[in-house]
C-alpha cells in the first residue's frame, strides 16, 4: 500500500449522550475495518483528567482512518450507506463536509478531493 493519511470522522446527533455516541462509533469503526484501511481508531482527547483512571480520554463520536488515498471513495461509501440506515438524525462531517441522511455522489466527490488536496499538501516538495 502507498503513503497513507488520516481522515477524520465526527459523528453528532441532536440528544446523543457518550454512550449512544460510542456505540455509533463502535458500529461504524467495524464497518470501516472492513475495508482495506491501515487502522480506524478513536480520536485522542489527550490524557486522562486528574484523580480518572489512567489511560488517555478520547473524543466520543470521533474516528480517525488512516488510508491510502485510493481507498477515499470506498469509505465514504460506507459512511453513506451506514448513514442512511441510522434510525435516529445523525450529522457526520468528513474532511470538513457535513452530511445528513443520503450522500450524494457530488458531496462524496467533494469529500474525496477535499481529502486529496489535504494529503498533497503535506507531500513534501523535492527541488
Amino acid at each position: 500500500m502507498g503513503p497513507t493519511s488520516g481522515l477524520r470522522i465526527d459523528i453528532n446527533g441532536a440528544g446523543l449522550d457518550d454512550e449512544e455516541l460510542a456505540a455509533l462509533s463502535r458500529n461504524l469503526r467495524g464497518l470501516l475495518l472492513e475495508l482495506d484501511v491501515d487502522s480506524v481508531r478513536q480520536v485522542s482527547a489527550g490524557a486522562a483528567p486528574p484523580g480518572a483512571k489512567a489511560g488517555e480520554a478520547v473524543t466520543y463520536g470521533a474516528l480517525l482512518v488512516a488510508a491510502a488515498p485510493a481507498v477515499v471513495a470506498s469509505i465514504i461509501e460506507v459512511v453513506g450507506s451506514w448513514l442512511r440506515r441510522q434510525p435516529r438524525d445523525i450529522e457526520i462531517e468528513v474532511a470538513g463536509q457535513r452530511l445528513k441522511g443520503t450522500v450524494t455522489r457530488a458531496q462524496r466527490d467533494a469529500i474525496v478531493a477535499a481529502y486529496l488536496q489535504q494529503v498533497a499538501a503535506t507531500v513534501p516538495v523535492v527541488e
